[in-house]
């Protein structure tokens, strides 16, 4: 008779080597993928901390989730915003690079590593020295003055999305991308990854 209960054999180097590919990458419950799981709420738990003691507001009061480009004063308020669109090639060139250093890591650490890579720059973002940095006019409608809670938490999920969505694509896919998004979110208002730089720069 079968025994129903017996475990199953451990998994030796010769059984790893004859799994399908994506079985060999995925995480096992119990090693890496529940350490890069507990790095990932412990890092958005950090910083819905941070940014509450900053003083950023929850969400939006305007009833909205997506702020179009005529809406500036709903930037970095709402869920998603133009915004949103850079954060997810951020995401996408952040896989790749981080991939490229580590071809070993599993999907779950990459992850991590993207989401903890996003909380890290939402807290510096929301620092009253980095707003200032920005050096916006303060007639500016796209005068930054900090994210709320609900938008940081869409551009971190922007981030994570943009991470899976490159992981099969080649790196200069992605990079052929990331530049068109830029292009256009900066053509479609007048703002972007290379024109903040250049205003933090003072250029």
């Amino acid at each position: 008779m079968k025994d129903e209960n017996r475990s199953a054999p451990p998994l030796t180097p010769e059984r790893s080597a004859s799994l399908p590919p994506v079985a060999r990458v995925l995480p096992r419950p119990f090693g890496r993928g529940k350490q890069a799981a507990t790095l990932i709420v412990l890092a958005l738990a950090a910083k819905l901390v941070l940014l509450a003691m900053v003083g950023r507001p929850l969400g939006c009061d305007c009833g909205q989730i997506w702020a179009m480009p005529g809406e500036a004063r709903l930037n970095s308020r709402t869920l998603l915003d133009p915004y949103s669109l850079l954060h997810l090639v951020f995401g996408a060139v952040l896989m790749k690079l981080v991939r490229w250093q580590r071809p070993d890591w599993p999907l779950w650490t990459l992850l991590a590593a993207a989401i903890v890579s996003s909380t890290v720059w939402e807290v510096v973002e929301n620092l009253p020295v980095t707003i200032a940095m920005f050096g916006y006019s303060p007639n500016d409608p796209l005068a930054y003055g900090g994210d709320s809670i609900l938008n940081s938490l869409g551009d971190t999920a922007a981030v994570a999305l943009g991470a899976v969505l490159a992981l099969p694509l080649a790196p200069p896919v992605v990079a052929g991308l990331a530049v068109a998004v830029e292009l256009a979110v900066s053509l479609w208002i007048g703002d972007g990854f290379a024109i903040t730089l250049s205003r933090a720069l003072g250029l």
